[in-house]
């Protein structure tokens, strides 16, 4: 079992009385400055093991826990029999520094479709949302290697994406998406099925049983092999709509709904918008 302390970090028992231990309590004034300067538990805890500070007696080792656990320390106050290591204002503003970064704010409605459908710029993965409400809501790639972040307010981004959705709803040519033409070429699963049905029907005395499975497992993968074109009609079906009524709110969540694939967050701060037919819109009217 590890080593566990008996005290509080930050001090000794000596004579058997609970002391202030000089290093200690330095490093404890020290952790709370760090922390009110702006400095996250990890990086404090990477000083603590720079320093070569102990927490535990058997190693250097220090995690973002153990600094948590000295910032909401109550007896670095004074209390409870121990000797003050912290002011009261220092330890209040480290309190209320906490409390502004746990509390989380409501997502609006409004962001909850681009939630669904953000992706990073840069190596396609989703970004993500924190809803601290001490500042703006950051965006960031879930992809650790990325690095792609964005402080950006909700009002702000919801009207940067109005913006793009009234230059693509403005300009309904970017959505063409021609519908393919088939091959009309049969898969070897099909020709091997129709054999068989052939094969069978040629016999004496066939299989009616037989036959019958035959033919709907022939009809069966001739539909798998039908390419879907119904993405296609529907995009047709709203480049019409589109033409037809003014561009409104009610026209730009129809193109998010339907003809949006993705938004991108760039790392330069912009989106773009990325289009079920493949091109993608950076800049208002141009295609890429």
């Amino acid at each position: 079992m590890a080593w566990q302390r008996k005290i509080p970090f930050g001090y000794s028992m000596e004579n058997g009385e609970i002391q202030c231990d000089s290093m200690e309590s330095e490093a404890v004034r020290e952790i709370y400055s760090r922390y009110l300067s702006g400095a996250a538990y990890s990086k404090i805890a990477d000083e603590m093991m720079r320093q070569g500070i102990h927490y535990h007696q058997h190693t250097t080792e220090w995690n973002k826990h153990m600094i948590k656990r000295i910032l909401e320390n109550e007896r670095y106050l004074g209390e409870k029999g121990y000797p003050a290591i912290i002011d009261q204002v220092t330890y209040m503003n480290a309190q209320l520094l906490r409390g502004s970064k746990t509390v989380y704010a409501p997502c609006p409605d409004y962001i909850q479709p681009i939630r669904e459908k953000a992706v990073c710029g840069v190596c396609g993965a989703n970004m993500l949302r924190d809803t601290r409400s001490n500042g703006k809501p950051r965006w960031h790639c879930e992809n650790s290697d990325c690095g792609n972040r964005l402080y950006i307010a909700d009002e702000t981004l919801r009207d940067a994406l109005a913006e793009r959705l009234v230059a693509l709803a403005s300009s309904p040519s970017l959505l063409d998406w021609p519908v393919p033409r088939g091959s009309g070429e049969q898969t070897l699963e099909v020709v091997r099925i129709e054999n068989e049905i052939t094969r069978e029907l040629n016999k004496a005395a066939p299989s009616v049983d037989y036959t019958r499975m035959l033919i709907l497992a022939c009809a069966a993968e001739k539909y798998t092999g039908l390419y879907d074109r119904t993405p296609h009609r529907r995009i047709q079906r709203l480049q019409a709509w589109l033409v037809s009524r003014p561009v409104d709110e009610t026209t730009c969540g129809a193109l998010l709904k339907t003809a949006i694939s993705g938004i991108a967050f760039e790392s330069g701060g912009t989106l773009s918008l990325r289009l079920v037919n493949g091109n993608y819109d950076t800049d208002a009217g141009k295609e890429n």
